[in-house]
């Protein structure tokens, strides 16, 4: 028995200073389980967008939006000044920017939605809602290679050719490029699943709009929407 008692407090040891190193060189990102990194999961595995009437807010206190990714991966979750059991959920977010000693925001996530809408200089998360018209801009894309995908119904297909989009990666390459949320025409509480409308401009200057579903971290898009449309449902 004072073998095995000897083998657990060398084993309790070793642990033990595992996770101050652990604490000590990573901040705590390397605790994936700890509840403060897996909302900064959470958010990062979303499409984070700022309402265009907000970007103004952004520009005013001179943050650059290629500047959110990385505050979003490191900045601090405030729990208490959050709003945990509702849906959407809102969290209190606050922290350093490149350019900012402390930017404070909110944000909205809905159960199992593709995207996240980030309120800036929003100090009360009571107080905070979601924006309901117009467009959103994303500051943020999940590095995911095929977020999305089209259906393959005759109509899709023949819609895609139509646009000159062969491939899924050059619709994902369009969007990163000039895409926004249609807020007024997205519905985060639809059953059985939300649906998001999305804007972007090909190459010729042409704006089209498709509509889609997610699910399993794949967002399926089953409808796309453009002038002189001749495929036929």
């Amino acid at each position: 028995m004072t073998n095995l008692y000897r083998r657990l407090l060398y084993y309790g040891l070793g642990f033990g200073i595992g996770l101050i190193f652990v604490f000590f060189f990573f901040e705590n990102r390397g605790c994936s389980w700890l509840p403060e990194n897996r909302v900064r999961e959470m958010v990062m595995d979303r499409v984070v967008y700022i309402s265009e009437s907000n970007l103004k807010i952004l520009k005013n206190l001179t943050i650059k939006e290629e500047e959110l990714s990385r505050y979003l991966n490191k900045a601090d979750v405030l729990f208490k000044k959050s709003e945990k059991a509702s849906n959407p959920q809102i969290y209190h977010i606050e922290g350093p920017t490149d350019s900012k000693d402390n930017f404070v925001c909110q944000i909205i996530i809905h159960k199992n939605a593709l995207t996240c809408e980030l309120i800036p200089n929003q100090f009360s998360a009571k107080n905070t809602k979601p924006t309901k018209k117009g467009l959103g801009k994303p500051v943020h894309f999940p590095s995911k290679k095929n977020l999305f995908y089209s259906d393959s119904s005759a109509h899709t297909i023949c819609q895609r050719k139509a646009l000159g989009i062969a491939e899924d990666s050059t619709l994902l390459s369009l969007f990163l490029k000039n895409g926004r949320i249609d807020i007024s025409e997205t519905d985060l509480t639809k059953k059985p699943k939300p649906t998001y409308a999305m804007v972007f401009r090909t190459d010729q200057g042409e704006e089209v709009k498709f509509f889609a579903t997610y699910f399993k971290e794949k967002a399926r898009i089953y409808e796309f929407a453009f002038d002189n449309d001749q495929c036929l449902k």
